[in-house]
């Protein structure tokens, strides 16, 4: 029997995706001292968390949390605590994505390197809190009340969104 995901295991199956890239810029900000060794796969990460990593924001923003505020609260509870996360992810990767646009010209100082550390460990850390949180909290609470016609809207408009990005 066919069987389709719920959108909290999709996004779930995401959020594996991004804890190995968070392994991988913590790795990398160790050695900013490096250049050679860093600057392509750092290139790389930059590029994905400037860019294609906010789609998944987007996700819950416009498709699972609407649905779930039939549920609870926008503005309490797990939800307003999402966001405001995502907010804070999203203010500390402009200053990473600032600093490390001054790595890779390779204009940058002894400051630039500690800006780099500095916020890439916050970005790091926080990111890997948050979703814990949403695997753990959000999304199984999400499992619990969402119905599958629910579900259904979501994934759609998990869709429309994946669509409108590419």
């Amino acid at each position: 029997m066919f069987s389709v995901k719920k959108p909290t295991e999709m996004l779930s199956e995401e959020h594996r995706e991004v804890l190995g890239k968070l392994d991988e810029i913590e790795q990398l900000i160790g050695r900013l001292d490096k250049r050679d060794e860093v600057v392509d796969p750092l290139k790389r990460l930059a590029a994905f968390f400037s860019s294609d990593f906010w789609v998944h924001f987007t996700k819950e923003e416009e498709a699972l949390f609407p649905e779930m505020e039939k549920f609870i609260p926008r503005n309490a509870g797990p939800i307003g605590a999402m966001l405001a996360e995502h907010e804070d992810l999203r203010k500390t990767n402009r200053e990473l994505q600032s600093e490390l646009a001054r790595y890779f010209a390779g204009t940058d100082t002894a400051e630039t390197g500690a800006a780099i550390r500095h916020y890439g460990t916050d970005f790091v850390t926080v990111l890997r809190d948050h979703i814990d949180k949403e695997d753990n909290i959000l999304f199984r609470i999400a499992d619990m009340h969402l119905t599958n016609g629910q579900n259904a809207v979501i994934s759609e408009k998990f869709e429309q969104i994946t669509t409108a990005k590419v």
